[in-house]
């Protein structure tokens, strides 16, 4: 009798442990299935815009003027203040060698557009109507198959700019020369602009 108890309880207890072992295995899974993977955005991919590029644009009748692009390197701009004028539009404020200085900064990959096109390269708008100036398509260039920033007065990789219609000296505040400062575009925005759907209306079977 004492044998068929311990028996019945063993049993019993093999029982319990297994339909426990069941419900956590279930629970597992069910966690499994409700786990929500994170979304990773890809990086950004930027490219150099080319003259190859423009002559893809335009052979697809596309408005360069209707295309994102962005400086690849960081401008910084930057002027005396007379002394008692502290007129400043875009910019702000240094004291610097006893000077004050209008500086403005364009970070690397700012957004831009091309506002017009001229016979040597583009007039590129970073704000308003007059916060543009020139990048240029030049084989005398680092980059002759790409559109560098163009300026005047050039001295130690430094030049003068037009902005807003205020002489700035400019400078490259992550490259050598403002020279080396190019245009560019990202890789999907580029693609997307080119990319052309055309929905087909069918064919019906005539009578």
């Amino acid at each position: 009798m004492k044998q068929l108890i311990a028996i019945l309880i063993l049993v019993f207890t093999i029982l319990s442990i297994s339909s426990c072992h069941h419900k956590v295995q279930k629970a597992v899974t069910a966690v499994k299935k409700d786990t929500v993977i994170p979304y990773v955005k890809e990086p950004d991919v930027y490219i150099p815009f080319t003259r190859e590029l423009y002559n893809i644009l335009k052979a697809n009748n596309i408005d360069v003027r209707k295309v994102q692009f962005y400086v690849d390197q960081q401008i910084i701009l930057s002027r005396n203040l007379v002394q008692g004028k502290t007129e400043v539009i875009n910019g702000i404020i240094k004291f610097s060698n006893g000077k004050n200085i209008d500086e403005v900064v364009i970070q690397q990959h700012t957004p831009c557009v091309v506002d017009s096109v001229d016979y040597d390269g583009f007039r590129v708008s970073f704000g308003g109507a007059n916060n543009w100036f020139k990048f240029i398509n030049s084989r005398q260039s680092t980059y002759p198959e790409n559109y560098v920033c163009s300026g005047t007065n050039w001295k130690d990789g430094t030049a003068d700019l037009l902005y807003n219609k205020l002489i700035y000296r400019a400078s490259c505040g992550t490259c050598g020369s403002l020279a080396d400062v190019r245009l560019e575009v990202k890789q999907s925005e580029f693609d997307n602009s080119m990319r052309k759907t055309t929905v087909l209306p069918g064919r019906r079977v005539s009578n």
